[in-house]
């Protein structure tokens, strides 16, 4: 049975369970979406695929997800509290952050609510959903090698990917689908103790240098303030704009569709 690390693109029959740092995983080729076959698992179980046919991200937006980058969907225990655990892709995105950064990757930062961004370019995103009553799936998807504006050539200006930016050989997603797991499990179980608001300072120090930001209100939400420097988050997950003047006004989460990035 070939270790996370020994386990290449295609190797083995589809689906052929391994071990990852305590992880059961389950290994595909091709699949419409990792996010499905993961649903049922029990916790502490992983899918990963080489590609995806019908990736999705936050909202059901589509997810390329080109040979070449990692996609994995891990199931996590839960306590029913949904409310308990909101901001846990942020815990998510700091617990796979630094796990890149301690194997050389560099310049990494998150974007609210979800994204691992390299500079102006996001180069993975985080989606967290119910799995069962008693579990959560975290999908996650990272551009290795891949170059997925070849497929979907709107992404060309926005898209990146970690081979650009780390003087370590990266040769594809075996390398990082054991480090990337257990970073899963240490936010889990931080995230279990601390909650949004005991991880609210740490991950404020994520961002990366403040950046001008549009914000898209959700539905009928009018917003009094919509763009301005992000600023952080609350320990209530309240978002905090930073206007021309200093001062700073924080915006209730559910009321925010989309953040926007204004170069």
């Amino acid at each position: 049975m070939p270790s996370a690390h020994e386990m290449t693109a295609g190797s083995g029959p589809a689906g052929e369970p391994m071990t990852a740092g305590g992880w059961k995983v389950a290994h595909h080729a091709v699949v419409e979406s990792t996010q499905a076959l993961a649903r049922p698992l029990p916790a502490w179980s992983a899918v990963v695929a080489d590609a995806q046919s019908a990736g999705r991200g936050q909202r059901d937006r589509s997810f390329t997800s080109d040979a070449g980058g990692l996609y994995v969907s891990a199931v996590v225990p839960f306590d029913g509290d949904a409310l308990a655990w909101r901001g846990f892709a942020l815990a998510i995105g700091r617990g796979v952050l630094n796990a890149l950064t301690e194997l050389g990757i560099e310049d990494l930062r998150l974007r609210w609510p979800n994204d691992l961004m390299i500079g102006p370019r996001k180069v993975g995103g985080i989606l967290v959903e119910q799995g069962g009553p008693r579990t959560l799936l975290v999908g996650l998807g990272i551009n290795i090698t891949n170059r997925p504006w070849l497929t979907d050539h709107a992404l060309r200006y926005v898209a990146g990917r970690l081979l650009d930016h780390t003087d370590r050989a990266l040769t594809g997603p075996a390398q990082l689908l054991e480090p990337v797991l257990a970073g899963m499990r240490r936010a889990h179980q931080e995230f279990e103790s601390r909650r949004l608001a005991g991880m609210a300072a740490v991950l404020n120090e994520c961002w990366g240098v403040p950046r001008h930001v549009w914000l898209e209100a959700a539905g009928e939400v009018e917003l009094a303030e919509s763009q301005g420097a992000f600023a952080g988050i609350e320990q209530d997950g309240r978002v905090r704009l930073a206007r021309p003047d200093g001062s700073v006004v924080s915006i209730p989460e559910h009321h925010i569709q989309r953040l926007i990035e204004v170069e």
